[in-house]
């Protein structure tokens, strides 16, 4: 079983656990350095703040920062109030219970704030008499360690939030058009063959595209978020493509050499395109020209009459997925544009 996990995690996966790991080593280290040379108490607070903070993207990191310094100020207000007012065991039972209660509640909706029961529990264990101190030495060092943490993954091997939204992105077009290509040959064979991995792996590219989205910090997620939509405009405008497939029986081309060769003409151009938008490649207006003149030449050719009443229903749901895919790829084109 362990080899099969091995087996199934990706070069993509292996390159983000490498870069969590030297960024994490290099933030503890560097932190519990800086707090011995500058005589910073509560080294552990500190130190652990450093590598809890780092995350994949640099916009994650400083989502967590933000969540983990208020979580954190709310567990020494919490734990200080009690401690320092209330006597020293019935203070420490209130403390813990109500900072615990708070702090996990929210972070039910905010897991960055789970990280402040470290501050209260710290604090409520502390004696009464330094409640005080202990706080603002607790709060001073998580503070440090944040702040080591965020400049580590500005600094040692950084991974922005857009690039990574930008990758999955390409991933998620990458599985469009291997079920595109699945499904074009489904609509001309009796024995429809299995998109299933295909959807799946589109699924988890572009949700991974969408929570990599909101933790754009510096740039501007509109525009990343309309090209996210655009790639789920065009793999949902292939479902048609799959309802023609499902519904003809055998070729909707019915051995009609001239429809056969243009739909296959399209189905290839558009792949080319797709693929050149998932590998970083450029795309033309020429490109986007020669397309649409298949498209046309397609439509033209399927518009011709026949008896067979159902398959004159299924060529043209057929010409109109294929509109909807070249107005999706059109849209993706302007969007990649703009980036």
């Amino acid at each position: 079983m362990s080899s099969n996990f091995i087996k199934n995690i990706s070069k993509e996966e292996y390159k983000d656990a490498f870069r969590l790991a030297i960024q994490s080593a290099l933030a503890g280290a560097i932190c519990y350095y800086l707090m011995v040379l500058l005589g910073i108490s509560e080294r552990f607070v500190g130190v652990l703040s450093a590598i809890l903070v780092i995350e994949p993207s640099i916009g994650n990191t400083f989502q967590q920062a933000k969540g983990r310094i208020l979580s954190t100020i709310v567990g020494i207000i919490i734990g200080f109030v009690f401690v320092a007012l209330i006597p020293w065991e019935l203070g420490v039972i209130l403390s813990l219970l109500l900072s615990l209660f708070i702090i996990n509640g929210i972070a039910s909706f905010r897991p960055e704030w789970r990280y402040g029961v470290v501050a209260a529990v710290a604090l409520a264990l502390g004696s009464e008499g330094d409640a005080y101190d202990l706080a603002l030495n607790r709060l001073l060092s998580i503070g440090f360690g944040v702040a080591i943490g965020i400049l580590i993954s500005l600094i040692a091997w950084p991974d922005t939030s857009e690039n990574r939204t930008l990758r999955y992105i390409r991933k998620a077009l990458k599985n469009t058009c291997d079920r595109f290509r699945i499904e074009f040959d489904n609509t001309r064979d009796k024995e429809n063959k299995n998109t299933t991995k295909a959807n799946n792996n589109f699924s988890t590219n572009i949700n991974q595209a969408k929570n990599n989205a909101a933790s754009i910090t510096f740039n501007d997620k509109q525009k990343i978020m309309e090209l996210i939509e655009s790639t789920e405009r065009l793999y949902n405008s292939i479902t048609i493509i799959q309802r023609v497939a499902d519904k003809s029986n055998s070729n909707i081309t019915n051995g009609e050499a001239g429809i056969e060769k243009n739909s296959e003409k399209v189905t290839e151009k558009a792949c080319e395109i797709i693929e050149a938008f998932s590998k970083k490649e450029k795309v033309t207006k020429e490109d986007l020209s020669k397309f649409s003149e298949l498209i046309n030449t397609t439509k033209s050719n399927i518009q011709i009459k026949v008896d067979d009443r159902e398959l004159s229903l299924l060529r043209n749901t057929f010409m109109f997925g294929l509109t909807e895919i070249e107005d999706s790829i059109q849209q993706l084109y302007e969007n990649f544009k703009e980036q």
